[in-house]
C-alpha cells in the first residue's frame, strides 16, 4: 500500500545540475579546473565529499574544507538559481499528494543548509514532513541509507514509499531498500539510464496518484 513518496532534490525538485558544477568550476578556477558535459555525466552520483577526494585524485587539486568549498559553491549556485521556482506540474502533484493523506520527504546527497535553502527558495518546505541529507548518513548512493532513513524519520516501512529519482545509482540505492522507483529523465540522465525504474517519465505531468498506485 502506499503511504509515502520520498523526492530526490537536485534535478528532481529543482533543475540545479548545470549551476552546481558550474559554481564548481568558478572555485577551482584559479586551480586550472573546468568540468566538461561528459565528466559532468559521468560523476553526477557523488557526493561534494566524495568529489573533493576524488579531484584531488584525478586533477591534483589542493585540500579544501568541506564545508567551507560547499558556502562558497553554494554562493554562486543560490545566485545562478534565484529566479528557479518549482514547475506548475510538480507543484500540482504536490497538492494532490498532500489532498489524498500521502507524506513525502526528501533525501539528497546535498549537505543539510544547503537543502534547506533550496526548498525555502522554491517555497515548498511544508509538504514534506523530513528532509535526509549528507550530514545524516554514512553510506552515500547507490547504498540504501538516504532512503532508508528518510522512511524511518517519517514512520513509514521502506515497501510502503515510492522514490522519485533522475539518476541511476538512485534509483539502485532505492531499490536496494526495497522501494518503488519512479524515474525522471533529464538533461544529464537518459531514459536508458532509468530503464530499470518501475516508472520512467519525461515531465511530472505524466504523473498522478492513480498511476502510481498501480505499483502496489
Amino acid at each position: 500500500m502506499l503511504k509515502a513518496i520520498i523526492f530526490d532534490m537536485d534535478g528532481v525538485l529543482i533543475d540545479s545540475i548545470g549551476p552546481i558544477w558550474e559554481s564548481f568550476s568558478r572555485v577551482l578556477k584559479d586551480e586550472g579546473i573546468h568540468f566538461s558535459d561528459e565528466y559532468i555525466k559521468k560523476n553526477l552520483a557523488r557526493s561534494l565529499r566524495d568529489n573533493l577526494q576524488a579531484w584531488k585524485t584525478e586533477f591534483g587539486t589542493k585540500d579544501h574544507d568541506l564545508m567551507e568549498f560547499s558556502k562558497k559553491a553554494g554562493e554562486i549556485q543560490f545566485e545562478l538559481m534565484k529566479k528557479e521556482k518549482v514547475s506548475p506540474s510538480l507543484f500540482n502533484l504536490l497538492l494532490e499528494f498532500k489532498k489524498n493523506g500521502i507524506i513525502c520527504a526528501v533525501a539528497t546527497s546535498s549537505l543539510r543548509w544547503r537543502a534547506e535553502k533550496i526548498l525555502d527558495l522554491l517555497n515548498i518546505k511544508s509538504f514534506f514532513r523530513a528532509l535526509v541529507t549528507a550530514d545524516d548518513i554514512k553510506n552515500h548512493k547507490p547504498a540504501p541509507d538516504v532512503f532508508l532513513e528518510a522512511a524511518n524519520k517519517i514512520n513509514v516501512k521502506p515497501e510502503e514509499c515510492v522514490v522519485i529519482e533522475d539518476a541511476g545509482n538512485g534509483i539502485d540505492a532505492a531499490k536496494n531498500a526495497k522501494m518503488k522507483t519512479i524515474g525522471l529523465i533529464t538533461k544529464y540522465h537518459s531514459a536508458d539510464e532509468l530503464k530499470h525504474a518501475d516508472i520512467v517519465i519525461k515531465d511530472f505531468s505524466e504523473l498522478n496518484m492513480k498511476k502510481i498506485k498501480k505499483l502496489f
